[in-house]
């Protein structure tokens, strides 16, 4: 806001009923007071700049630069000219719902839930454009609360999962095996949310040939049911049917909760975050292992090769030993790591499948597989809120110390706050300093309330533009 400057005439006393005193010059009002007037557009749109290439290096970026660390090249060693089934497998996406956290404010929950569905959404964008699998499974827990909600809203919420991971054309896609925040666990299924389950996303258990290669999905959710026949009796006759079913194809299980093991002897391996022993333990509506006597019936009756679980949410890489007639079979199990940010890793991810058995055998090796982590989900907000903070700070800094803020920034940033000291009363001996001094207070504090506007007019308009473009990055995945 500009101020006229003293000159002669301003400095000489003048006459009043209160005798002689110096004048006290306020400032001008015209029209750059105006809101537009107020804003430093200079600076927002370099900011807006700055932050526009912050988010473009960390929302795309950053994803593509790990995606492509995982290039099947990089990893496979089949013979020149091979042609593989390459398949990926996402445990755990267990999406947010309105009841995931329910000690917090909905404002925030709404927000997470959009960092979360966001953080899906692209990985899986991503996964399907640079790798493109050949087919893709989940490994169960698609929803976080799916087995307690009404009709009205898990449909709701299917939805919402099927926006986030559309099905690619002319690739498999298979998301029927359920988890325990689908439908429950053993003795405390719930029926008709299996029953839902199954309606929409197809048999949880299911038999698929790919590769050459049998990819076994097995309900052992549902197996371990003791009490209600109607949740059990399918998983068990799907079972029972490998029995007599030959063998063709090598086999690869695939299940929600992990099979029995012993923690001590059966350690997990480096690649778990976790330094502690597999948990052991079960309680309402969850178990963390199979039980002991089932998981031998599945290896027996089933004869994988390999397994692949969920639920536990971080690696672990063990092996198996079961009784067939031929003799004493070994099986690996690989627990494959949460694909969610918030399922208490700090390192989400993915496991990729490579499969080729060209001469349709029994082979030793017509397998490779490879963990691909996914980008750090963390570290962006931690960006983010420093980028914000330092952003705040610098426009405190422009518009409460301009004087320091041109001289170091080296910029030229509007100096009519700068003419203040123009309009300072020269002292008078006959002046009443009284009145003057509350004049010049007065002064002082108009100027500083005209600061403090400017400056939040300034951030709010900032935000609003850092919201935007946020908002126009995650519309676009």
């Amino acid at each position: 806001m500009p101020y006229r400057r003293r000159d002669k005439e301003s400095a000489a006393p003048f006459s009043s009923a209160g005798g002689e005193r110096n004048k006290v010059l306020r400032p001008k009002e015209k029209n750059g007071s105006s809101i537009w007037g107020k804003l430093c557009w200079k600076y927002l749109i370099s900011f807006l700049c700055l932050w526009v290439c912050l988010i473009q290096y960390y929302e795309r970026r950053v994803i593509k630069r790990a995606v492509n660390r995982c290039q099947w090249s990089k990893w496979e060693n089949w013979p020149s000219g091979a042609s593989p089934h390459r398949m990926a497998l996402l445990a755990d996406p267990q999406i947010m719902d309105a009841h995931s956290y329910p000690s917090r404010p909905w404002i925030v929950n709404y927000f997470t839930q959009q960092l979360l569905d966001n953080y899906h959404a692209r990985n899986w964008k991503h996964l399907h454009y640079h790798l493109d699998p050949d087919s893709t499974f989940f490994l169960g827990d698609l929803f976080d609360g799916g087995r307690r909600w009404n009709d009205s809203d898990w449909f709701k919420e299917y939805e919402r999962f099927n926006k986030i991971f559309p099905k690619k054309p002319n690739r498999l896609t298979v998301m029927s095996l359920p988890g325990n925040h689908d439908i429950g666990f053993g003795d405390t299924v719930i029926e008709d949310s299996l029953t839902r389950f199954k309606f929409y996303f197809g048999d949880p258990s299911s038999a698929w040939e790919v590769g050459n290669h049998t990819i076994v999905l097995l309900d052992t959710i549902s197996l371990s049911d003791t009490k209600n026949e109607n949740v059990s009796a399918v998983p068990r006759a799907f079972l029972d049917s490998f029995a007599s079913i030959p063998k063709k194809h090598p086999r690869i299980m695939l299940t929600h909760v992990p099979l029995y093991r012993d923690p001590i002897s059966q350690t997990c391996g480096s690649k778990r975050e976790s330094q502690k022993p597999f948990p052991m333990m079960k309680g309402v509506q969850y178990q963390t292992v199979i039980d002991h006597e089932l998981s031998q019936e599945v290896l027996q009756t089933i004869s994988p090769s390999l397994v692949f679980s969920g639920d536990d949410h971080d690696y672990c890489h063990i092996s198996h030993t079961y009784l067939l007639p031929i003799g004493q079979q070994t099986a690996e199990e690989i627990t494959v790591k949460s694909c969610a940010m918030n399922m208490g890793i700090s390192k989400p991810a993915i496991q990729l499948v490579s499969l080729y058995n060209p001469d349709d055998t029994f082979a030793s090796e017509t397998y490779h597989t490879d963990i691909c982590y996914l980008p750090d989900p963390y570290k962006p907000i931690k960006v983010y809120v420093f980028t914000y903070i330092l952003t705040t700070i610098l426009f405190f800094w422009m518009h409460f110390h301009p004087s320091s803020f041109n001289r170091l920034v080296g910029s030229t940033y509007d100096r009519k706050t700068e003419d203040l000291a123009n309009v300072l009363p020269i002292a008078n001996k006959k002046s009443d300093s009284r009145s003057s001094r509350q004049e010049l207070d007065e002064l002082f504090s108009t100027h500083k309330k005209l600061m403090f506007e400017r400056f939040a007019l300034n951030m709010a308009l900032m935000t609003l533009m850092i919201f935007l473009v946020f908002v126009f990055y995650y519309k676009q995945i």
